[in-house]
């Protein structure tokens, strides 16, 4: 048998409480953008914020996908544009999810659209 010593197993904890702590740093510091990485007007923005910007362009082509397909099925049974159409009075439909501004109608065209700066070619 032989003698065991303190000072080896206190060691090995105290690296190990180290080592962790600067991981956790790493994953932290990852996760808030401190990395990099730029945003509008030379202000940084995280990658969790960039992902939820992403998301929201993303919930606002389903949007407008869908009041699209709205306005079609009206042309088909009526056989012209709604002379109004506002999808935003039954909830969020009608409304940006980034800006919050309501989209903009045409019923001469029968097109709509969103008004928020990057959104136009959605």
């Amino acid at each position: 048998m032989g003698r065991r010593c303190g000072w080896g197993r206190t060691g090995f904890a105290l690296i190990e409480i180290l080592l962790v702590i600067v991981i956790i740093g790493l994953l932290v510091g990852g996760y808030y953008g401190l990395m990099g990485g730029d945003g509008d007007e030379g202000e940084k923005k995280s990658v969790p914020a960039r992902s939820i910007e992403k998301a929201k362009s993303v919930e606002c082509a389903s949007n407008l996908n869908q009041c699209r397909q709205l306005i079609q099925m009206y042309v088909i049974e009526n056989g012209q544009y709604p002379k109004e159409f506002n999808p935003g009075e039954q909830g969020s439909l009608g409304r940006c999810p980034v800006s919050g501004k309501p989209y903009v109608y045409d019923p001469e065209t029968g097109k709509i659209h969103c008004t928020t700066p990057g959104h136009e070619g959605l």
